[in-house]
C-alpha cells in the first residue's frame, strides 16, 4: 500500500466511502474485533447533524398538591394521553413511555407557592419501571412572601433508552419537616398570553 500522502487530493462526494473500525452496534453493544467496514459521507453527516427534535410537550392547567408527608404522589401532566412513534404520555398515572431506542432530554418546569412567610421544601425524582429511581434527587427550598408567589423550578435530565418501552414517572414530595406547599398556575390576566400551568414535560430526540 502506498504512502497515504501519494495519493492524489480529490473533493469529497456524499456517496464517496471512507474506511473505519466498527466498535459497536446500534445498540451500543461492542463489536467483537472491530472489523475494517466502509462508512459513507453520507451516513457521518447523518451523524454528525444529530439535533435534538421536540417529541411531547404537555402542562398541567390546575393545582397540584402533595401532601405534607414523606410518600410523595406522581405529577401529572396534563389530561390528555398522547402518543407519538417515539414517546407516549398517560395522562390518568402521568406515566412517560420512551417507544423506541436514543437519547432523550427530559425537561420538567413547576411553578411552587407556600403559604406567606413558610418555608417551603419539596423534592422531585423520577422512578423506572414503577420502583427503580435514575438520576438523582432534586430539592428546592425557598421563602414566600404570599401565597401568590411563584417559584419556579426547571429539572432538565438526560435519559438514554436502550430496552424499548421503558415507562418512568415523576413524583413530587412535601415532606413532614417542611412547611405545606405545592405546584400552582399562575393567571396572567387580560389578552397578553395564556396562563402559566402547574407542571409543564417537554420531551425531546436526539435524532
Amino acid at each position: 500500500m502506498a504512502i497515504i500522502s501519494s495519493y492524489p487530493v480529490s473533493i469529497p462526494q456524499l456517496a464517496d466511502k471512507i474506511l473505519g473500525s466498527n466498535a459497536v452496534d446500534a445498540y451500543g453493544t461492542p463489536v467483537v474485533n472491530n472489523p475494517t467496514v466502509q462508512y459513507t459521507f453520507t451516513s457521518v453527516k447523518t451523524i454528525i447533524d444529530q439535533h435534538y427534535i421536540q417529541k411531547i410537550s404537555t402542562s398541567n392547567a390546575v393545582a397540584i398538591i402533595p401532601g405534607v408527608n414523606n410518600t410523595g404522589i406522581p405529577i401529572i401532566f396534563g389530561a390528555v394521553d398522547i402518543t407519538t412513534p417515539d414517546v407516549s404520555y398517560t395522562a390518568a398515572t402521568g406515566t412517560i413511555t420512551f417507544r423506541t431506542l436514543g437519547s432523550y432530554c427530559v425537561q420538567q418546569l413547576y411553578y411552587a407557592q407556600a403559604t406567606s412567610g413558610n418555608n417551603i421544601q419539596l423534592n422531585f425524582k423520577t422512578l423506572q419501571g414503577g420502583a427503580t429511581q435514575v438520576g438523582p434527587t432534586t430539592a428546592t427550598s425557598f421563602l414566600s412572601n404570599a401565597s401568590t408567589v411563584r417559584h419556579r423550578i426547571d429539572i432538565t435530565s438526560y435519559i438514554d433508552v436502550d430496552i424499548e418501552d421503558t415507562y418512568h414517572n415523576f413524583w413530587v414530595q412535601n415532606p413532614s419537616t417542611g412547611a405545606a406547599g405545592s405546584l400552582q398556575p399562575q393567571t396572567i390576566p387580560g389578552s397578553w398570553g395564556t396562563n402559566v400551568p402547574s407542571a409543564q414535560l417537554i420531551i425531546t430526540k436526539l435524532v
